[in-house]
């Protein structure tokens, strides 16, 4: 029988907290099954009137996955099957609907908040398909990528509007994935932008596609074909996927990204080569834009040793960044996926 990690509850309850409110139920994207095609969980918290999670469309091959699932999860229980519905009680005081055909599953029962807080991840994890709790995902990645609870926000603050010298491996690499971090969330028009481009750095511009990847956003890189000295942008790929195979979650259980979300970030980001020698990372939607400039390239050099250099952001119309920013290297602006 699935047993409780408090490091589960605490994620799971930062995802109850968020969907309930006060009068009433708030829906909120919950989890990813990585079936093909993958499907996205979302949970509804009704209070006292159990949890649903839903799928958003009719899926037999969802519910065929739920089936299974459950009764790999519980082998000893008993369980219940009309053709319209399947029924299970795990465990006292909780009951579990599976609607087949419409793939939704409702929790109920006295104990049925506690029982999804303590077992939830490990009757999804039973199923053999990975599955990502969205909530943790973020958390994990927001961890290994050195922005869990840093806001470009409070970075920006101290950053004056005139520009300044900065340290690359503190404020500007910090800044630099954390305006990155919310800008996709703004489900924006991203471009990345320097001449220099090491495995570490696509690594990061991955795994933020991955944290995001239900906004909406288009990413665009530019750099030169010799990105990372001698090698080629083909190479960086190359050794970025074989570094993002290598993160763990906490407590190396398993991989933090999978085959396919590598996949999926790699069929997603744009790139083109030229020859240049700015860089900036910037964003715009039909109604703003924003763009950060500095003299450090995106590679360890600049970004993990103390070096100084130049740093500016500016806030300016959609037009006035598509004319001084994207239009001088040639880049096309395609609305979002």
């Amino acid at each position: 029988m699935p047993r409780s990690r408090s490091g589960s509850v605490a994620s799971l309850r930062s995802v109850t907290s968020t969907a309930s409110v006060a009068n009433g139920a708030h829906t909120t994207y919950f989890a990813k099954v990585w079936l093909k095609p993958p499907h996205e969980l979302f949970m509804t918290d009704k209070g006292k009137h159990g949890i649903k999670i839903t799928c958003g469309n009719e899926s037999p091959q969802l519910t065929s996955w739920w089936i299974s699932t459950l009764k790999a999860s519980y082998p000893q229980d008993s369980c219940s099957d009309d053709g319209r519905f399947f029924r299970m009680r795990p465990e006292h005081g909780v009951f579990l609907k599976l609607d087949k055909k419409h793939g939704l599953l409702k929790i109920k029962g006295n104990d049925h908040y506690q029982w999804f807080l303590e077992n939830i991840e490990e009757v999804l994890q039973a199923g053999g398909i990975e599955v990502t709790l969205m909530a943790d995902l973020f958390n994990q990645i927001g961890r290994q990528l050195g922005i869990d609870g840093i806001s470009a926000t409070s970075l920006l603050e101290n950053l004056p509007d005139t520009g300044a010298i900065q340290n690359g491996a503190g404020s500007i690499y910090s800044l630099w994935k954390t305006l990155l971090d919310r800008w996709m969330g703004f489900g924006g028009t991203i471009t990345v932008a320097s001449p220099v481009l090491d495995p570490e750095r696509f690594m990061d511009l991955i795994l933020l596609m991955i944290k995001n990847d239900r906004e909406g956003f288009t990413l665009k890189l530019v750099t030169s074909e010799r990105c990372d000295g001698e090698h080629s942008l083909k190479h960086t790929k190359m050794v970025a996927r074989d570094l993002l195979k290598k993160l763990k979650t906490t407590g190396k259980r398993r991989r933090l990204v999978t085959d396919e979300k590598i996949d999926w970030a790699y069929k997603h980001i744009e790139t083109k080569t030229t020859i240049f020698n700015c860089r900036f990372i910037g964003m715009s939607t039909p109604h703003k834009a924003e763009v950060m400039v500095t003299s450090a390239g995106f590679i360890r050099r600049y970004f993990h040793n103390d070096l100084k250099d130049s740093i500016s952001f500016f806030r300016l119309t959609p037009s006035e960044y598509r004319t001084n920013y994207i239009d001088p290297l040639g880049i096309e602006q395609k609305t979002s996926f």
